[in-house]
């Protein structure tokens, strides 16, 4: 009789699984049918629903709201709003995502990802709040991502949760193609209180899922830009593509290439990235040019084993990074670097209570014409706890170690508060963190335009938050966060004696600002707003520059997109982006102006071309004059023809 009574409530239920672009599940996505609630989806993002039940309406924080047939397969894939800021995720044992961390996040998706492959990673600076993006010196560009009014190596990179920052000057060990991956994650806040993570944020690429279907595009610069990108999958597996031709604004050439593998079987997920570039530089306005070239090499590798409540992950990478030229100097310079790293994880989950321990060792090491050889050996151990009952708490607290170095202490404590029936969300945290040198900090050999700082301290911070977020509207979204930063021991990079850079402690830099993100659908249109207000100045009382406004930093970024879909084949869109004035010296006598740089768009899908489409865009539409750092010009207006084609 038991059995009897098993299947037949079996028979009475179809099961359907809630799934992110990137093939993550979502978990408490509501599913709803004629205005009623009939489920919400569980850790794995499934959900029973009654028998019969043909058409649901699913909900989740976040995504934008799906509604239509279910589909045969059972799989339901939700598309990120770009403005979930502020959402506070409970603490677990899982890291699938750098929101279980920051209570301010931005999820970028797919059609994000296309705009900055073609557009270049600056344009993150019209994509999310607090956040501003330097990118220069030629075709084979420095990119220098700045979060809340950081330094740029205070961010932390990642690929699906494994780092791919090199222990050199803490930046990308690679060159990023953002279209090669599926979306984004931007995380802002939160200190180090938790393994491997930025003092300022955390910039996390995420392949695509294996369940998406095949794509291709094609795209062209008027600028002699040009660019192939492709993903198909195999099984449980997805291989992604990307090959491009890059060009500077004085003219040098690049050319790069990556291939990415990504899969999961059962409680195993993997990963490899391999990566190619080579390319011409440029120098700022203010030196003798360069002939300049960069090739970088590096090969990454991760995998993760879950089963239930214990979490191993393993990951590899390795790089070179060739830099040669002969104007104004002789420079041939090699560095070779290999890092690995080992976590092990274990969450109790004791709801409604949740505790998460773990452990990681990491190894670093440089073989460099420049640095000689070098090695750290890190030591790092968490605790992390939550709790949710209504209210959500969560806390985390790391201590690192390296031998014959100060032993540093890093931890964040977080809380969120849905009011008014959740449809807002308070969220508040108070986190402390901290940044070693980096090796080119400390040992970088004195030439014409440098040298390193062996004596450098590390830097350490305090910051607070707070914001309000709402979420449950199907066609208006909105965050709100403040925030203070008070950063001891700063390095920056500054001129010295003879004209030469060199890298000082600062003693106390304070950072505050408020990050402000909209969103709103009605119909065909959709519009994304972002807005920064900025302010970060040297907080030593004793220091002569005193209360003056670090330089290069802007006192406000903002970026607004509109889109509008007309007759279902074509999608028409507008942008504009910019940023204040950034001061190039503490007196506050000279500055780079403020910018504002207008973009538009088309995607035509008519039938007759079925799986492909074509698009054209323009960048910087009215020609606007700007530089992106003191010294390198901003990239000029540049036209872009592309052909797609999706295999669904």
């Amino acid at each position: 009789m038991v059995q009897l009574l098993m299947l037949l409530i079996s028979l009475s239920q179809a099961d359907i699984s809630i799934a992110d672009l990137c093939g993550r599940p979502v978990t408490g996505a509501s599913i709803c049918t004629d205005n009623t609630l009939i489920g919400i989806s569980d850790a794995r993002g499934e959900v029973s629903l009654p028998d019969g039940t043909d058409s649901v309406e699913v909900r989740a924080i976040g995504y934008k709201t799906w509604e239509g047939a279910i589909p045969s397969s059972g799989k339901i894939i939700l598309t990120s709003v770009p403005v979930p800021s502020g959402m506070v995720i409970l603490v677990t044992a899982s890291r699938g995502g750098f929101r279980d961390h920051f209570p301010a996040t931005t999820v970028l998706n797919r059609d994000d990802m296309e705009y900055l492959g073609r557009s270049g990673l600056r344009s993150l600076n019209s994509r999310s709040s607090g956040i501003y993006v330097r990118e220069y010196g030629g075709a084979m560009p420095v990119i220098s991502v700045s979060i809340r009014g950081s330094d740029g190596a205070h961010c932390e990179y990642y690929v699906d949760g494994h780092e791919i920052s090199s222990s050199m000057d803490c930046l990308p060990g690679m060159t990023l193609d953002p279209v090669l991956f599926g979306g984004m994650e931007i995380s802002r806040g939160g200190g180090s209180g938790f393994l491997k993570g930025g003092m300022a944020g955390t910039l996390n690429f995420i392949p695509e899922s294996s369940g998406l279907p095949p794509r291709a595009s094609l795209t062209a610069g008027d600028d002699g830009s040009a660019a192939f990108s492709g993903g198909i999958s195999s099984g449980q597996n997805r291989f992604s593509l990307s090959i491009r031709k890059l060009t500077g604004i004085s003219g040098s050439t690049a050319h790069d290439g990556a291939l990415l593998f990504n899969g999961n079987r059962h409680s195993f997920s993997y990963g490899f990235l391999a990566a190619v570039s080579s390319g011409e530089t440029e120098s700022p306005d203010w030196t003798v040019p360069t002939d300049g070239t960069r090739k970088r090499y590096s090969l990454d590798g991760w995998g993760n084993w879950n089963p239930g409540n214990l979490r191993l992950s393993a990951g590899m990478r390795t790089g070179r990074h060739e830099y040669k030229s002969t104007t104004p100097s002789t420079v041939d310079d090699t560095h070779d670097e290999l890092s690995g790293d080992l976590t092990l994880e274990y969450g109790i989950p004791m709801l409604p209570f949740h505790l998460g321990l773990s452990a990681n060792s990491s190894l670093d090491r440089v073989w460099s014409t420049s640095l000689g050889e070098r090695e750290r050996l890190t030591g790092e151990t968490a605790l992390a706890a939550g709790y949710s009952d209504g209210l959500s708490l969560s806390a985390s607290v790391c201590i690192n170690a390296i031998a014959s170095e100060s032993t540093m202490l890093g931890s964040v404590l977080s809380a969120g508060l849905p009011v008014l029936d959740s449809l807002l969300l308070l969220h508040a945290s108070a986190s402390t963190g901290f940044r070693r040198p980096s090796l080119n900090d400390l040992y970088w050999p004195e030439d014409n335009f440098a040298r390193g700082n062996p004596d450098l301290l590390p830097e350490t911070s305090v910051e607070f938050e707070s914001g309000i977020s709402l979420n449950a509207l199907k066609s208006f979204r909105f965050s709100s966060t403040g925030f203070m930063a008070e950063t001891g021991d700063l390095i920056r990079w500054e001129p010295g004696q003879g004209g030469k850079w060199s890298p000082v402690n600062i003693a106390e830099a304070l950072r505050k600002g408020i990050e402000v993100e909209v969103w709103f659908s009605e119909g065909p249109a959709e519009i994304t707003g972002i807005f920064t207000l900025l302010e970060v100045t040297d907080n030593c009382s004793e220091s002569v520059n005193y209360g003056r406004i670090l330089p290069y930093t802007p006192d406000y970024t903002f970026g607004v997109q509109a889109g509008m879909e007309c007759s279902r084949w074509a999608y028409w869109s507008v942008s504009a982006s910019g940023m204040g004035i950034r001061f190039k010296n503490y007196s506050e006598t000279s500055w780079m102006p403020a910018y504002t740089i207008i973009s538009a768009g088309v995607e035509l899908l008519p039938e007759f071309m079925g799986s492909f489409s074509v698009n054209a865009s323009v960048e910087n539409l009215f020609n606007e004059d700007y530089q992106e750092t003191s010294g390198y010009s901003g990239k000029p207006r540049t036209l872009f023809f592309g052909i797609n084609w999706n295999g669904n």
